[in-house]
């Protein structure tokens, strides 16, 4: 049967080894050790892109599950006044930081490369005691049996201890079973642990995980922590709208969560194929405000490399300066990776010029999609991509992004944009970033994500996530259909309205549900056309065409997840909603003057107004001229449903105009 500690033992080991003599940074060395054994490398990259890195702060760290303010807790520093709890950021800014400080240098060696990779110096075990041990001599080294039972805190341990006939046997095999998955050595025991065996007694295990409150003093814990379980799920909307199209921008106040929302997604992911792939399925790309070409993702040729012998004898000190975003591209271009989504994560991605660095990608996204392979143009030109290919060798050929480019050279083909590669910005808008041209925000879907309220911070309230949740698994399946659709060109039609059709064909809806559908899609998407297009914000065959894939995949993500067909049908105005707000509201920019009551008009029409309801759908131009939904064109939608989000939308900016005199969608 399954056997667990209790809280109450659990909270004794928290208590013993939070006042012994260890010091916080232990922690940051068990992480260090745990990462290592978990790569099975002498060396590793402590960085949020490492698998491994993340899988042993979970292990060692977590106290709670997604929306937790301190999901992590250092229990080296759990003291009296609750001091061990850390954010969210220390997953970022904790142990990589902490192992670039000077009194770490004895213990552990930093490559030069980035991500900086961590391996053990020679002799780090005299140092041991110096950095994690406090020279007090009134505690006592922290138990190594005490720190097992906090790493085992939600494992059924009776599967560890399948020998065991007493407590104190099953204890004494935890102990070695939490040495050997820490790779823990005999030298570093005798250093920085007590390994006198723990008091333990039968009433000390039950048949249930421990409830984490009862262990954990003064912390909002949400659900029972397990490592397995944190990131199973991430934002529907952010899938459903990669899923639909590769680029998508995340926007809102600073603070709110766009980019955790993007990692956390791309981190789930990462955990579940783990075992099928070499490298990180993501890098997050900091974007600067000197970026004024793409140089900075896709790199540059150099001429004053280190001298190095080419496979014909010549010398040359030709080089390439290989940037994380060329490894991720070709890491997504490898063999192994095929069907798997990759994905670039731009944090503050306007503050530089979009239009500049991204220039490469805008083209080649769209292009992508409607070129074939040998037609489309590269991201490299060959001769750098051959250069490429050989430093990488000379680095490590067995990485898959050095395998990647090989195989692309050996096989005469350059490097293109890959169909699984997705890109993710997240952006803040003020005085110290730049506005999106229409030309980004049209090969966009642009999501934003709200603040929440103070209370819920300070009352350990969850945080939402944008659109609901969905399963890790199902964001994989749903983003390896996007994949599949971009490759196999499938929404390439000469009338968008045929993508539908697909309802029909794979999803299991009759032709009368798909003209439903189809019909409330057009008759909303004409009569934004039609309060828009007069003031200089109409929408081209991209973003209709766009609406319908988005449609199409926000129905088919809820087949996935089991919703039958009468359901769906009830509820698809949702995705319409969405789609509108996404795609055809973000353009829209502009001062009192030009915009007039367009905004308050197209939000009536959005809620089902018409010319004659109150509010109504109708605006005067200027000469006299009005703009207006007649009654035969109102939204008639199931159910009576309004497009509520663009709806309140479009309020709010048109509130924001008539107090300020100008408005942007993306704000």
């Amino acid at each position: 049967m399954a056997l667990f500690f209790t809280g109450e033992r659990i909270g004794l080991a928290l208590d013993r080894v939070g006042h012994s003599k260890a010091k916080a940074v232990l922690l940051d060395f068990l992480i260090v050790k745990r990462t290592l054994r978990i790569k099975g490398d002498a060396s590793v990259a402590i960085a949020q892109s490492e698998p491994a890195y993340i899988s042993a702060l979970e292990e060692l760290a977590l106290c709670g599950t997604d929306g937790v303010t301190s999901p992590y807790i250092n229990v080296f520093a759990l003291t009296d006044n609750q001091s061990g709890y850390r954010s969210a950021k220390y997953k970022s800014n904790g142990t990589n930081s902490t192992i670039s400080n000077n009194p770490w240098q004895p213990i552990v060696e930093l490559s030069a490369e980035k991500p900086r990779r961590a391996s053990l110096r020679a002799g780090y075990e005299d140092h041991l005691e110096t950095l994690f041990l406090k020279g007090s001599t009134s505690d006592q080294k922290p138990s190594l049996d005490e720190t097992a039972i906090w790493y085992y805190r939600a494992t059924d341990v009776d599967a560890l201890t399948v020998t065991a006939v007493s407590p104190e046997d099953r204890l004494a095999q935890l102990r070695q079973q939490f040495v050997t998955e820490l790779a823990i050595t005999q030298s570093e025991i005798d250093h920085l642990f007590d390994p006198t065996p723990a008091p333990i007694a039968t009433g000390d295990f039950s048949d249930v995980p421990a409830d984490p409150a009862s262990y954990l003093p003064n912390v909002a814990v949400a659900s029972a922590v397990t490592p397995a379980a944190i990131s199973r799920v991430c934002s529907a909307d952010l899938v459903i709208a990669l899923s639909a199209k590769p680029f998508v921008i995340l926007t809102g106040p600073s603070g709110t969560g766009k980019t955790r929302a993007a990692l956390k997604m791309a981190e789930g992911l990462q955990r579940g194929v783990a075992d099928r792939i070499k490298g990180s399925l993501f890098q997050l790309v900091p974007v600067g405000p000197d970026w004024t070409s793409p140089k900075r993702l896709l790199g540059y040729r150099t001429p004053f490399g280190e001298t190095r012998t080419k496979a014909d004898g010549t010398e040359t000190n030709d080089s390439y300066e290989i940037t994380e975003t060329i490894r991720l591209i070709l890491r997504a271009t490898h063999p192994s990776a095929t069907g798997l989504p990759y994905f670039l994560v731009f944090d503050e991605m306007n503050l530089s010029h979009v239009e500049r660095y991204f220039a490469p990608f805008l083209s080649l996204m769209e292009a992508s999609n409607i070129l074939d392979e040998d037609e489309a143009a590269p991201l490299i030109d060959p001769q750098s991509l051959t250069t490429i290919s050989d430093l990488l060798q000379r680095e490590d050929a067995t990485s898959p992004e050095a395998e990647a480019a090989k195989l692309l050279v050996d096989n005469g083909r350059n490097l293109r944009f890959p169909s699984n590669l997705f890109f993710i910005g997240t952006v803040n808008v003020d005085e110290t970033t730049y506005m999106f041209s229409p030309k980004v925000l049209d090969r966009a879907h642009v999501l934003e994500i709200d603040s929440e309220k103070p209370s819920d911070y300070i009352n350990g309230a969850a945080a939402s996530e944008l659109g609901g949740i969905v399963d890790i698994g199902i964001a994989l399946e749903m983003l390896r259909g996007g994949i599949d659709d971009r490759e196999g060109q499938r929404h390439e039609v000469a009338n968008p309205g045929l993508i539908l059709d697909r309802l029909v064909t794979e999803l299991g809806f009759n032709e009368v549900q798909a003209g439903i559908i189809r019909d409330g899609t057009t008759r909303a998407l004409d009569g934004c056309y039609g309060l828009l297009g007069p003031i200089g914000f109409p929408f081209g065959y991209r973003s209709v065409k766009e609406a319908f894939v988005y449609i199409f995949t926000w129905i088919k993500g809820q087949t996935l997840q089991g919703v039958d067909t009468d359901t769906i049908m009830d509820a698809w105005p949702d995705a319409l909603d969405k789609a509108v707000l996404q795609k055809i509201l973000p353009k829209i920019h502009g001062s009192k003057r030009l915009l007039g009551d367009s905004l308050k008009a197209t939000a009536a029409f959005l809620g089902g107004g018409d010319a004659n309801t109150n509010p109504a759908a109708r605006y005067a131009l200027a000469l006299g001229k009005t703009v207006e939904i007649p009654p035969a064109g109102a939204l008639a939608l199931a159910g009576n449903k309004a497009l509520e989000l663009s709806r309140r939308k479009l309020e709010a900016m048109h509130g924001k105009l008539s107090a300020t005199g100008y408005v942007s969608s993306v704000s």
